[in-house]
């Protein structure tokens, strides 16, 4: 009916102006013709105005039909506290769109380190974080209600990185060693490590933080600031083409990646935390098989166009990833006693303390991991 209206409004505004022949005048030789002529063009007319507006109207019904799709997905952002291995298949996730196929429009967050990305996950600032196991093991510890939902790797390795002048781990006695603002997985490494060799982090070295993550760190060791710290790939490598020493390598069962949220986002949002989660082991998925396009996103968070440095770290990553995302026991039971290390209370706890493993059993046992990789 609307269309109707329309189309007699336009009838009536875009009547021809030419001048017709009364009906008491007598027609001239040629006149009729000529008013025929002008009759026939101007049903022409109608005729194309009618087709472009039903044209013009499907049009904003599908345009208004695809916004409405795009407003229909639920916004989240994700927190990551640092340029590192554990944080890369979430990269790779939001920016091929694989969350999108399970209605989310997922927003990666640099939040570095993690005594930032606690509270911003807590204010519900972000949804999710990525990582920062030992921040997140810490804040539950003290009764923060946050939950793991999985791993995206079991183990992870690191180096410490030594001025070259540097010959055991023992002439870092007196020496400042820099760590991270906040207690995470560089800082329990370098801690422990520290023991396994006589040395008493509180006592016999000076541990400086440094801003701006590993990088910061990195440039720190350069510029003579500190002495030593632990890096993950591929700024080990990158330190060691510059000139810097691999004094030790640490490669231990410990979750990397931890995929944690707040208990009570968990318990209200489960089917959207489902469909994050299969969006995520979709990333995993396609990480592993495409590794020249993951290369071109991981250039881009490293803002390292270094292929040998970026190829390391690719295949440094891709060899420990969690197809499942599930959590190996002793990598947690070990990740429990590096904590313990600074709060004893951790030893009290279970390896399945503090997890909600139901809602990776649950994909689990519906095949989909399974469907994914025979694709």
């Amino acid at each position: 009916m609307q269309l109707a209206v329309i189309r007699r409004t336009i009838q009536f505004r875009e009547r021809p102006t030419g001048r017709l022949p009364s009906p008491q005048s007598s027609p001239v030789e040629g006149e009729e013709v000529k008013d025929r002529d002008t009759r026939t063009c101007w049903g022409q007319r109608q005729k194309n105005i009618g087709l472009a507006l039903i044209v013009s109207i499907v049009f904003a019904i599908a345009t208004s039909f695809i916004i409405g799709t795009i407003h229909a997905a639920e916004r989240l952002r994700i927190a990551y506290p640092a340029v590192a291995p554990g944080s890369t298949p979430s990269w790779v996730t939001a920016e091929t769109g694989i969350w999108r196929k399970y209605g989310l429009e997922v927003e990666p967050v640099l939040v570095s380190g993690g005594a930032r990305a606690v509270p911003a996950l807590v204010s519900q600032s972000v949804q999710f974080v990525i990582g920062s196991d030992t921040g997140v093991t810490t804040a539950m510890l003290q009764g923060i209600p946050l939950v793991r939902l999985g791993v995206t790797m079991n183990t992870l390795g690191s180096s410490l990185v030594t001025q070259p002048a540097i010959q055991s781990v023992q002439d870092l006695k007196g020496k400042v060693l820099g760590t991270s603002r906040g207690r995470d997985a560089s800082y329990v490494r370098l801690t422990k490590l520290l023991r396994d060799h006589g040395l008493n982090p509180n006592e016999d070295v000076k541990l400086l933080p440094i801003g701006g993550g590993e990088g910061g760190r990195l440039s720190a060791l350069k510029a003579g600031v500190i002495q030593g710290t632990m890096l993950f790939p591929p700024l080990d490598l990158i330190g060691k083409n510059e000139g810097l020493k691999v004094l030790a390598k640490f490669d231990v069962p410990t979750p990397g990646g931890g995929i944690n949220t707040t208990t009570a986002y968990a318990r209200q949002n489960r089917n959207l935390v489902i469909n994050f989660l299969k969006g995520y082991m979709q990333g995993v998925h396609y990480m592993l098989g495409h590794k020249e396009e993951s290369l071109k996103i991981l250039y881009r968070y490293f803002q390292n166009s270094d292929a040998a440095a970026m190829g390391y770290l690719y295949d440094e990553t891709t060899r420990r990833l969690e197809k499942d995302l599930r959590p190996n026991p002793d990598s947690i039971r070990f990740h429990l006693d590096m904590a313990a290390l600074d709060d004893p209370r951790a030893r009290q706890f279970s390896d399945k303390e503090f997890w909600d493993s139901s809602l990776i059993e649950e994909i689990r046992r519906s095949g989909f991991v399974e469907q994914i990789y025979k694709k």
